[in-house]
């Protein structure tokens, strides 16, 4: 009908999940099971084709928790940003928001919000930087695993900023 269609970012973590899942070479079934420890529970097969399908249905959208992200994440094997990326731009989806329009926003502001624009990404590698010099207290039982504070969150840091170098040049 010639209009523009646009994607929640929850309609695209549930789009990403579908591409995760096929990259792994996984069924619905397999991947319900390599999820299930980090969720808590193995999803139903219903659940989980009602997961992906949830990036083409308007109706019922699949909300994501911040733990669901995590759980994703690490039984995938994958960082939580794979989930945010946009389909391709010639798929021609705009990001709907509330402050999008009826053509939605252009879908660089979803990767924006997950990789830092030049002007807001020094706070969170501030805040890495912190993180990586602090030292966990030591563990209260021989039982215990210690916690690591890893000395590398400033190598990564540059290794994304590098990406999302890459990203910009590609949309310039």
């Amino acid at each position: 009908l010639g209009m523009r269609r646009t994607m929640t970012p929850n309609q695209i973590v549930s789009y990403n999940v579908a591409k995760a899942r096929a990259l792994r070479g996984w069924t619905q079934e397999q991947a319900a099971e390599a999820l299930a420890p980090f969720l808590g529970a193995k999803l139903s097969g219903a659940s989980f084709s009602a997961l992906e399908r949830s990036a083409w249905k308007v109706d019922r959208v699949k909300q994501f928790s911040a733990d669901e992200l995590l759980a994703l994440s690490r039984g995938f094997d994958l960082p939580i940003g794979f989930f945010f990326v946009p389909p391709p731009p010639s798929f021609d989806a705009g990001l709907h928001a509330p402050d999008a329009g009826f053509k939605g926003l252009d879908p660089i502001v979803i990767l924006d919000a997950v990789l830092g624009t030049p002007a807001n990404l020094g706070h969170w590698e501030e805040e890495l930087r912190s993180y990586s010099a602090s030292i966990a207290p030591k563990p209260r039982s021989k039982r215990e695993t210690p916690s690591v504070s890893p000395s590398d969150l400033a190598d990564r840091l540059r290794t994304l900023g590098a990406g999302r170098a890459r990203v910009l040049l590609r949309h310039a």
